[in-house]
Protein backbone atom coordinates (compact mmCIF):
# COMPACT_ATOMS: atom_id res chain seq x y z
CA UNK A 1 0.00 0.00 0.00
CA UNK A 2 0.61 3.89 -0.09
CA UNK A 3 0.66 6.26 2.40
CA UNK A 4 -1.37 8.25 0.64
CA UNK A 5 -4.15 5.56 0.55
CA UNK A 6 -4.56 5.60 4.28
CA UNK A 7 -6.09 7.79 6.87
CA UNK A 8 -5.75 7.29 10.33
CA UNK A 9 -8.29 5.28 12.37
CA UNK A 10 -8.27 2.88 8.92
CA UNK A 11 -7.93 -1.07 10.29
CA UNK A 12 -5.22 -2.74 8.52
CA UNK A 13 -2.78 -5.67 8.87
CA UNK A 14 0.74 -5.48 9.44
CA UNK A 15 3.12 -7.83 8.77
CA UNK A 16 5.87 -8.31 11.62
CA UNK A 17 9.51 -9.00 11.87
CA UNK A 18 8.69 -12.61 12.97
CA UNK A 19 6.35 -13.39 9.61
CA UNK A 20 3.17 -12.46 11.97
CA UNK A 21 0.40 -10.48 10.74
CA UNK A 22 -1.32 -8.04 13.08
CA UNK A 23 -4.39 -6.46 12.90
CA UNK A 24 -4.27 -2.58 13.37
CA UNK A 25 -6.08 0.61 13.65
CA UNK A 26 -3.90 3.51 11.87
CA UNK A 27 -3.08 6.28 14.31
CA UNK A 28 -0.08 7.87 12.47
CA UNK A 29 1.44 7.74 9.09
CA UNK A 30 4.05 9.38 7.37
CA UNK A 31 5.74 8.58 3.62
CA UNK A 32 7.89 5.74 4.95
CA UNK A 33 5.79 3.82 8.51
CA UNK A 34 2.81 4.30 10.42
CA UNK A 35 1.97 3.52 13.90
CA UNK A 36 -1.50 1.77 14.90
CA UNK A 37 -2.90 0.03 17.78
CA UNK A 38 -5.04 -3.30 18.20
CA UNK A 39 -8.34 -4.32 19.78
CA UNK A 40 -6.68 -5.00 23.28
CA UNK A 41 -4.83 -1.12 23.18
CA UNK A 42 -1.30 -2.40 22.09
CA UNK A 43 0.94 0.18 19.78
CA UNK A 44 3.01 -1.20 16.78
CA UNK A 45 4.94 0.46 14.01
CA UNK A 46 6.22 -0.63 10.79
CA UNK A 47 7.38 0.70 7.36
CA UNK A 48 4.58 1.52 4.88
CA UNK A 49 6.01 -1.69 3.00
CA UNK A 50 4.89 -3.96 5.11
CA UNK A 51 0.60 -2.65 5.77
CA UNK A 52 -1.48 -4.67 3.55
CA UNK A 53 -5.38 -3.99 3.24
CA UNK A 54 -8.04 -6.41 4.75
CA UNK A 55 -10.23 -7.62 2.38
CA UNK A 56 -14.28 -6.93 2.54
CA UNK A 57 -16.00 -9.86 3.20
CA UNK A 58 -20.04 -10.64 3.86
CA UNK A 59 -18.52 -11.89 6.99
CA UNK A 60 -17.33 -8.55 8.01
CA UNK A 61 -20.44 -7.13 6.86
CA UNK A 62 -22.69 -9.23 8.74
CA UNK A 63 -20.79 -8.87 12.16
CA UNK A 64 -20.72 -5.07 11.18
CA UNK A 65 -24.28 -4.70 11.62
CA UNK A 66 -25.16 -5.46 7.52
CA UNK A 67 -28.06 -7.34 6.11
CA UNK A 68 -28.64 -8.79 3.13
CA UNK A 69 -31.85 -8.57 1.23
CA UNK A 70 -32.73 -11.98 -0.93
CA UNK A 71 -33.45 -11.57 -4.42
CA UNK A 72 -37.13 -11.47 -3.43
CA UNK A 73 -36.51 -8.52 -1.49
CA UNK A 74 -39.41 -5.18 -2.55
CA UNK A 75 -36.42 -2.61 -2.39
CA UNK A 76 -32.88 -3.05 -3.74
CA UNK A 77 -32.68 -6.83 -4.01
CA UNK A 78 -29.86 -8.91 -3.48
CA UNK A 79 -28.08 -6.06 -1.61
CA UNK A 80 -26.52 -5.91 1.89
CA UNK A 81 -27.90 -3.18 3.74
CA UNK A 82 -26.79 -1.38 7.08
CA UNK A 83 -24.15 1.21 8.09
CA UNK A 84 -25.91 3.65 6.24
CA UNK A 85 -24.85 1.80 3.12
CA UNK A 86 -26.09 -0.48 0.52
CA UNK A 87 -23.43 -2.65 -1.44
CA UNK A 88 -23.92 -4.91 -3.67
CA UNK A 89 -21.65 -7.99 -4.81
CA UNK A 90 -19.74 -6.67 -7.58
CA UNK A 91 -19.11 -9.15 -10.72
CA UNK A 92 -15.52 -8.97 -10.42
CA UNK A 93 -14.83 -8.32 -6.90
CA UNK A 94 -15.93 -6.49 -3.75
CA UNK A 95 -18.77 -4.72 -3.04
CA UNK A 96 -20.40 -1.76 -5.49
CA UNK A 97 -22.02 0.90 -3.36
CA UNK A 98 -25.65 1.09 -3.90
CA UNK A 99 -27.42 4.73 -4.73
CA UNK A 100 -31.20 4.38 -3.16
CA UNK A 101 -34.27 6.10 -3.84
CA UNK A 102 -37.78 6.66 -2.03
CA UNK A 103 -38.92 8.30 -4.66
CA UNK A 104 -41.51 6.55 -6.80
CA UNK A 105 -40.73 3.23 -5.85
CA UNK A 106 -37.30 2.84 -7.48
CA UNK A 107 -35.02 0.33 -6.93
CA UNK A 108 -31.36 0.86 -7.28
CA UNK A 109 -28.92 2.08 -9.50
CA UNK A 110 -25.44 1.57 -9.95
CA UNK A 111 -22.09 4.05 -9.07
CA UNK A 112 -18.93 3.29 -9.69
CA UNK A 113 -17.66 2.93 -6.29
CA UNK A 114 -16.46 -0.28 -6.06
CA UNK A 115 -15.26 -1.17 -2.00
CA UNK A 116 -12.83 -4.18 -2.04
CA UNK A 117 -11.00 -3.69 1.57
CA UNK A 118 -12.22 -2.32 5.44
CA UNK A 119 -10.43 0.87 4.93
CA UNK A 120 -12.50 1.26 1.90
CA UNK A 121 -15.73 1.07 3.26
CA UNK A 122 -14.37 3.17 6.45
CA UNK A 123 -13.56 6.20 3.78
CA UNK A 124 -16.74 5.89 2.17
CA UNK A 125 -18.63 6.02 5.66
CA UNK A 126 -16.62 8.96 6.49
CA UNK A 127 -17.63 10.90 3.29
CA UNK A 128 -21.58 9.97 4.32
CA UNK A 129 -20.50 12.06 7.60
CA UNK A 130 -21.21 8.49 9.43
CA UNK A 131 -19.16 7.45 12.52
CA UNK A 132 -19.76 3.79 12.54
CA UNK A 133 -17.03 1.58 14.11
CA UNK A 134 -15.71 -1.09 11.67
CA UNK A 135 -15.11 -4.63 13.85
CA UNK A 136 -12.58 -7.36 12.34
CA UNK A 137 -12.85 -10.08 15.23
Amino acid sequence: MKANELMIGDIVQINCFDKSTITIKVTTITNVEITGVTEDGHSHWCGIKNVQPISLSTEILEKNGWSYNDEDAKFAPETWSGGGLTLQGHEDSGFMIMATSDYDDEDTNHTPFILNYVHELQHALKLRRLSKEITIN
